[in-house]
């Protein structure tokens, strides 16, 4: 006998898809959450959903298609990604959006952007997912049980059964597991996150602020020997290390050079590029450098501070902390270049010679190397001058952890179905691939196999329900 049709282990955005859409084909269900409350990462997220031929795209305008989409993923990740669940997030990310919509959540038209490196806008910010979800399950009467960790999974005859928490037993015809990804946990990441690892104690998790984000779902579908796959894959941020705070945006009014002094990059590039064009430099790192008119205008101007409408500004290049940092010598200050190169140990002349480029294309309105777009031009000229270090090594997304087939069933080592396993959200290791493709992926993926799960398990679940 079970004790429910539906048993989800995390609470976050693809558990509480899944537990909706499994209540409505009728099954009952029980979430375990570990933390205290419901939401976990896509609560603490900037609530954009990255998603091709939606409505809300028609309403500016914007022709878009699945296959478009497909074709964007791919290329970017190089086809190096898995196509089937490439596949289904392309198909259903427009109606996941659509479902999202029918729950109350609002996507302003306005607020349409390129959250990566796509020729139309499929970055769709929001209003807030995670309360609209909340809201949805306990209209649909799906249980919930908080501060409930589970230890391990009930595997009968190689079918997975139920669950174990707390020292108690829960029983259920399915089990979906969406407990996240291990941003939280040093161990996991230096297993499964090596070019993570490597930046010590400038590594952390955009969701530090959600505690049990510890790659649960990895150690539990071990137990049921399942696939684990896309290691040391996800998505690195950049940070200036000032500070542990959500950081997704270098400021487009700085220069950033590598360790020969060289410009390498647009630094307005969103951050589905930026952290992979940090990591590939000598050290892993870079220097921000800018002038006295930038650090007194620039950073004190919110046209760019928040690109993604979210409400969340960068507190690490604000003005106020920038000019502490400065006091204080965790920001480097010269009154000539050659001494700022000096301090940060680059050559002389790479850095000279970049910033006379830098200034000449800042005077002439047009960056030419790298072709930065932004509505005013600060060039490096105005002593003093500064310089931070920088490095892509906040976790915005881990990429490893479990595979699943068409089905959102978990796969074990031999790529078959582990009878009575589903999973979906950040705790899959088959949707990132090398190269996470825009802001909002993270939600596409656990709303599409949030869903998928959900109505997967129920129907697998109701089909074996013995007759009233």
């Amino acid at each position: 006998m079970s004790d429910f049709d539906v048993i989800i282990v995390g609470g976050g955005g693809a558990g509480l898809a899944a537990a909706i859409m499994a209540r409505r084909a009728g099954a009952s269900v029980m979430v375990l959450e570990a933390d205290t409350k419901l939401g976990g990462a896509t609560a603490l997220s900037a609530a954009v959903m990255f998603a091709g031929g939606t409505s809300v795209q028609k309403a500016r305008g914007i022709e878009d298609t699945p296959d478009a989409m497909y074709r964007y993923l791919m290329t970017l990740a190089a086809h190096e990604t898995d196509p089937r669940i490439t596949r289904i997030m392309s198909d259903e990310s427009g109606p996941a959006l659509e479902w999202l919509i029918s729950l109350g959540v609002e996507f302003p038209a306005d607020y349409l952007l390129c959250s990566g490196v796509e020729e139309v806008p499929r970055g769709h910010p929001s209003l807030g997912v995670a309360p609209a979800l909340v809201n949805a399950a306990g209209a649909e009467g799906v249980e919930t049980a908080l501060g409930t960790r589970v230890d391990r999974l009930l595997i009968e005859n190689g079918r997975v059964v139920g669950v174990e928490a707390g020292g108690e037993e829960l029983r259920a015809d399915a089990v979906i597991i969406t407990t996240g990804g291990f941003g939280n946990s040093p161990e996991m990441i230096a297993q499964w996150y090596p070019t993570a690892a490597r930046h010590g104690d400038w590594t952390y998790a955009v969701h530090m602020d959600a505690p049990f984000i510890l790659g649960d779902g990895i150690t539990l579908g071990q137990q049921a020997h399942a696939e684990i796959v896309g290691k040391d894959s996800g998505l690195l941020l950049p940070t200036s290390g000032l500070g542990k705070w959500i950081e997704a945006f270098l400021p487009p009014w700085i220069m950033l050079v590598n360790e020969q002094g060289r410009r390498f990059m647009n630094e307005a590039s969103p951050y589905a590029v930026s952290g992979y064009q940090i990591n590939a430099q000598a050290g892993g790192h870079a220097f921000a450098v800018y002038d006295h008119v930038a650090l007194e205008e620039g950073s004190q101007d919110m046209r760019f501070a928040d690109p993604y409408h979210s409400g969340t500004a960068m507190p690490t290049w604000e003005y106020n902390l920038l000019t502490k940092a400065a006091a204080d010598g965790r920001i480097q200050k010269a009154d000539t270049v050659a001494e700022l190169a000096a301090l940060v140990g680059v050559p002389v002349e790479g850095l000279e010679a970049a910033i006379a480029r830098y200034n000449a294309d800042c005077d002439a309105g047009a960056d030419g190397q790298f072709f930065k777009q932004m509505p005013r031009r600060f060039p490096v000229r105005t002593a003093p001058f500064y310089a931070r270090e920088v490095r892509a090594s906040v976790i915005g997304q881990t990429g490893a952890g479990l595979n699943i087939d068409g089905q959102a069933r978990v796969l074990d080592e031999q790529g078959d179905p582990i009878p009575g396993l589903y999973a979906a959200g950040e705790v899959l290791g088959c949707t990132v691939g090398k190269r996470y493709a825009g802001g909002g992926m993270g939600i596409c993926n656990a709303m599409v196999f949030g869903r998928l799960a959900g109505a997967e398990a129920a129907n697998a679940a109701l089909s074996v329900r013995e007759p009233a």
